[in-house]
């Protein structure tokens, strides 16, 4: 049990680590791979949990994990949005990249700190799970917050789902078929939200969201 747990504290540390590169990378392309890598390394960590729990649910749900976010949401943008996706252009931030990384180093330490209580007796994987998860919950909403990039955008939602999930996954088994639904309802959204990007980018020539603000009402695109 001891080399699983150490393990998972290595899947943890990329887990957070991938995060980072998440909020800092400038291409579009950079933070897809950022955040099919954060997928896999979610992946990972639940089947190694599923191995420690003796949990057999805990292996689809990693395969669920692979095959929504590492495979069919990365197929779906790449089919979509093309060339937005391959667009060689910064993505542009409210806030710049060495004030966000000593931010996100005081999201995981507050993080640390508001879990520490729940960590006693713990499941085995929780005291690291638990609070690297929640550290990515809050550093993808704060992405989410300062990007002016729709699709960086959408990435910087569906990652807020991989830090609960990072996070819950070691506290407790889920029903698989509770984690199928909503793994296909979230390939379901960003289908959605893919095709309508799409189609603003076609319409207006543009997904950055400052481009969008700037349109008047009654304008024609």
């Amino acid at each position: 049990m001891a080399p699983l747990v150490a393990l998972n504290t290595v899947v943890a540390a990329l887990f957070i680590l991938v995060t980072f590169l998440l909020m800092v990378s400038r291409q579009i392309q950079s933070v897809l791979r950022a955040f099919v890598w954060q997928s896999l390394l979610l992946a990972l960590s639940t089947l190694i949990l599923a191995v420690l729990h003796g949990s057999l649910e805990l292996v689809f749900v990693a395969a669920i994990t692979v095959a929504a976010k590492a495979v069919v949401i990365p197929a779906v943008l790449t089919r979509t949005l093309g060339p937005e996706l391959r667009a060689r252009r910064e993505i542009a931030s409210a806030v710049n990249v060495p004030v966000s990384l000593l931010l996100m180093l005081g999201l995981s330490v507050f993080s640390y700190f508001l879990v520490a209580p729940l960590l006693t007796g713990g499941t085995p994987g929780a005291s690291v799970n638990l609070p690297l998860g929640l550290a990515a919950l809050l550093i993808a909403v704060y992405t989410l917050a300062i990007r002016r990039e729709a699709v960086a955008q959408v990435l910087g939602l569906m990652a807020i789902d991989n830090g609960a999930f990072f996070a819950g996954v070691a506290i407790t088994s889920s029903s698989a078929i509770v984690e199928m639904a909503a793994g296909l309802e979230g390939v379901m959204v960003v289908l959605v939200v893919a095709i309508l990007t799409r189609t603003i980018a076609q319409r207006v020539g543009s997904t950055r969201v400052d481009t969008l603000q700037d349109l008047k009402e009654g304008v024609p695109l």
